[in-house]
């Protein structure tokens, strides 16, 4: 927040708020549908708040919003009343189980599926007003490339693209890759193997991967592991149920866990915010940046 902007009375506050540890932001994303891209953004988040971190999940994908689905909730309001000015962003907050908090979108409505950059940062603006403090934000970003899925990618401090071991999939991640680079000069990934048999299986998807993107050295890719696949996965999506509460010895979950632990050793962001100003200024400084939208 600029001085110029701080209104009269919110200075004590915004000082309390850097006093607060950083935020850490982490974007999930995938090239393609079918992926279990946001499966893997509500048992994170679930995992996450197991280990005691206040977690605030968004639903970014803001065309076919899902989250409250598979955590079977029933949002009365969605980001499309706070874009509208029918309610603040602290109305429609749900409850996903202790320490963890979800952000509902709105499926369908095509004014989100197509948000501009600029209509974005004014969406995440009203983080700014939320008042408890989190540790980390999950952000659920649209599939493939599009704009608002860049502009959530671009402000996040991590990126964690999901893939699994099929060849439009793998095609796609390196599409969206090479393109998130050089439309949106995106540098860091991490690559999450996901519905695979095997360590080994997944450590060939990822170098598969690799090889497609060696030839440029300004990216920087990283290896964050692999969920195997599991049929207690689909039984847990039909309970509306995170797989990580619904069975929580199964395979997938002891994976999740372990990814969630993997994530908690991250590098944290070094700027202060209790809660996602820096988020917000991030999306802000990249709103004058010429962008194609990939559709």
């Amino acid at each position: 927040m600029r001085p110029s902007d701080m209104k009269l009375g919110q200075e004590k506050l915004a000082s309390s708020r850097m006093l607060a540890p950083p935020v850490q932001v982490i974007a999930i994303t995938g090239g393609k549908g079918g992926t279990g891209k946001t499966n893997i953004a509500v048992n994170l988040a679930q995992a996450l708040a197991k280990e005691g971190k206040r977690i605030l999940l968004l639903d970014a994908d803001l065309g076919m919003a899902n989250v409250d689905v598979l955590l079977g909730l029933e949002p009365e309001h969605t980001l499309y009343d706070v874009i509208c000015g029918k309610c603040r962003l602290e109305d429609i907050l749900l409850t996903g189980g202790n320490n963890l908090m979800v952000i509902p979108a709105a499926s369908g409505i095509r004014q989100l599926a197509v948000m501009s950059r600029q209509e974005c940062a004014g969406l995440v603006r009203a983080f700014s007003d939320l008042k408890d403090p989190i540790d980390t934000l999950i952000v659920d970003t649209a599939t493939g490339i599009t704009e608002s899925a860049a502009s959530f990618c671009q402000a996040a401090n991590e990126i964690l693209v999901v893939t699994c071991n099929e060849p439009t999939s793998i095609r796609d991640s390196i599409s969206q890759l090479r393109l998130y680079y050089s439309e949106y000069g995106i540098t860091r990934f991490r690559i999450l193997a996901n519905m695979v048999n095997s360590a080994s299986e997944a450590h060939a998807l990822f170098q598969d991967v690799m090889a497609h993107v060696a030839d440029n050295h300004s990216l920087q890719i990283s290896y964050a592991g692999y969920i195997p696949s599991d049929e207690n996965v689909r039984k847990a999506v039909h309970a509306h149920q995170a797989v990580v509460n619904a069975f929580p010895r199964s395979p997938a979950s002891v994976a999740v866990k372990k990814l969630a632990r993997r994530v908690m050793e991250w590098p944290r962001p070094v700027r202060a915010g209790g809660h996602v100003e820096f988020f917000v200024e991030r999306l802000i400084d990249n709103e004058n940046m010429g962008m194609e939208v990939m559709i």
